[in-house]
């Protein structure tokens, strides 16, 4: 299979019933574990305390690391299911690498899980430290797998090598993360990025925050990886969005390692994140010109077939919508970093921090699970309610977000929270009705 087609819907396949397996599992670690969390809507049922579970406030730093791998490592395994269902592959590298990435991230889910919340284990500690190490050997896999010379008679491919260096990137990456990771209780402690913004940093730090910067940028360049072939580029405007967008990861790759030992690197950070914009916007304008051709030669009948599927509207809206939510902040806030470094702009500067690469994170989400919805073939209303819904939810969550974190210091601002509760309650509402109605599909067909 190349790309996702509209053809009536087949029966679940491999590649479908995992990714429907990893949706699931991360829907139910998200409501598993928001009432869990000191913050937010449902902080209040205090359900730690009603189940005898000691969070004590020491581990708190400990336990959100923990929770982002475990919610990490399942994303990075619904986009290694994608990009082996729609880029031809060998037999053998699916039959390893699918198997391998699974058990990978359930492993990671349930001992990273089981150590931070159930009493601190060691064998589920271990468990943890083997989940990674098998995603890693995964990645390795399909890292060979995807190398861009071996097929064809050893032509070359500028959207397998955007895809493959994309692989390896990330792990080169997830070794710089590891390394750092091992020297824990040998002179380095764990810590939230947040916390030591105005730090003196160490190496160690440094390595973590390169580590945790370029897995979310690699991240969001498999999306739009994905999201090309979605769309089905071709010819020169093909060629031309794979090679900038290799051209951006080897930039922001190198200069994102770079940093642990020189701190001008972040201007060559933005550099490379030139080379990636770009991109984003040829394939978003390549999808609205596709979903708007089938609409006739008039505005309206071009406008009505834009919107006529949320699903596909959604990935390629998200694709600039982005730069209203976080690009444009970001760079509102590094053309104003000595006002955000004075003393007392410190907590607004920190929850900017926090924010930032938590909006993005979810957006990235948001368009994976717009991605999902269209590999499941989901169809008729069923489309409808979960494309809008996911959508309009997303959007009005991240755009009041920003309301809530750009405020003056001292000024508590809390208004912005009740849409932002509004959009991620529709979001989620959309999910639910999603995967109750593919449960049922599933069983249908079993």
């Amino acid at each position: 299979m190349s790309t996702f087609t509209h053809q009536p819907r087949r029966p679940f396949d491999v590649n479908a019933r995992l990714l429907l397996l990893v949706t699931l599992w991360e829907s139910a670690l998200v409501v598993l574990l928001s009432p869990l969390s000191g913050s937010g809507p449902l902080a209040g049922l205090d359900l730690p305390g009603r189940l005898g579970l000691v969070l004590d406030g020491a581990g708190r730093v400990g336990r959100i690391i923990m929770l982002y791998h475990a919610l990490a490592v399942p994303f990075v395994a619904a986009l290694v299911y994608l990009i082996l269902d729609l880029l031809p592959f060998d037999e053998k590298t699916p039959r390893i690498v699918r198997p391998a990435i699974t058990a990978g991230y359930l492993l990671t889910g349930v001992g990273g899980l089981g150590f931070a919340y159930l009493g601190g284990s060691w064998i589920a500690h271990g468990l943890f430290i083997v989940g990674l190490s098998v995603s890693f050997y995964a990645g390795v896999v399909l890292c060979v797998g995807l190398f861009p010379w071996r097929r064809d008679g050893g032509s070359f491919s500028w959207e397998r090598f955007a895809f493959w260096l994309m692989a390896l990137f990330t792990l080169i990456s997830t070794c710089i993360g590891g390394a750092a990771a091992a020297y824990f209780g040998n002179g380095f402690e764990a810590f939230l990025a947040e916390d030591v913004v105005r730090l003196e940093h160490t190496l160690g730090h440094r390595a973590i925050i390169a580590h945790l910067h370029i897995m979310l940028t690699l991240i969001d360049i498999a999306l739009l990886l994905i999201l090309a072939r979605v769309f089905r580029l071709e010819g020169r405007l093909q060629t031309l969005t794979m090679a900038l967008t290799a051209v951006g990861t080897l930039v922001v790759g190198f200069a994102t390692w770079s940093v642990m030992v020189w701190e001008g690197a972040h201007k060559v950070i933005n550099i490379g994140s030139a080379f990636l914009l770009l991109p984003a916007l040829l394939v978003a304008f390549h999808a609205f010109a596709r979903l708007a051709g089938a609409g006739g030669p008039t505005l309206a009948g071009k406008l009505r077939a834009l919107l006529r599927d949320p699903v596909r509207f959604g990935m390629a809206f998200e694709l600039l919508f982005v730069n209203a939510v976080v690009t444009v902040p970001g760079v509102s806030v590094a053309f104003n970093l000595e006002t955000y470094r004075q003393p007392a702009w410190l907590e607004v500067e920190r929850a900017i921090a926090v924010g930032h690469w938590h909006v993005l994170a979810t957006l990235s989400a948001v368009v994976a699970l717009l991605v999902v919805v269209d590999r499941l073939e989901v169809r008729g209303l069923l489309r409808q309610l979960v494309g809008w819904g996911v959508l309009l939810g997303s959007t009005l969550a991240f755009v009041f977000v920003q309301f809530y974190l750009f405020h003056q210091p001292g000024v508590t601002v809390t208004w912005p929270l009740l849409f932002v509760d509004v959009g991620i309650g529709l979001f989620l509402l959309a999910l639910m009705v999603l995967l109750g109605a593919e449960i049922k599909n599933l069983f249908k067909e079993t």
